[in-house]
Order: C-alpha cells, then sequence, then structure tokens
C-alpha cells in the first residue's frame, strides 16, 4: 500500500460532508472506506495549480477516458 491523505477538505472542493457525497465507496480489508472520485480528484488537482498536480491532473484525465471506455 502506498501513502493515504486523510483531510478534512481539498482546495477547489469544499469540505469533507460536500466531497462524501461525491465520493466512492470501497471496501479494503473488511473496511468500508470513502475516496474522492476521480473527477474531484481531478479537479483538485487543478486547483492546486502547481506543475506536478497539473500534470498529474492530465494524467488522471487519460485514466478517466479509459475507464468510460
Amino acid at each position: 500500500m502506498g501513502v493515504v491523505d486523510i483531510l478534512s477538505s481539498v482546495e477547489g472542493l469544499g469540505d469533507f460532508a460536500r466531497l462524501k457525497n461525491a465520493a466512492e465507496k470501497f471496501e479494503i480489508d473488511g473496511r468500508v472506506c470513502w475516496v474522492i472520485s476521480l473527477e474531484e480528484l481531478i479537479v483538485a488537482k487543478e486547483a492546486v495549480g502547481r506543475g506536478k498536480d497539473k500534470l498529474t491532473a492530465v494524467e488522471l484525465r487519460v485514466i478517466a477516458a479509459k475507464r468510460k471506455r
């Protein structure tokens, strides 16, 4: 497993309560975890505006396009 960020709010998107409505639910090792949706993650990366986040947003858009096929 890699790095996990636990945040109470996300720049460009709002607080946890708002994000949970669009979150995706996964079960990991028998526990339910709510994860920011791919679309919302793209918006957040673009809102931060750092070079590495913009590049990540481009990569995530490719992943999103492949998921829709």
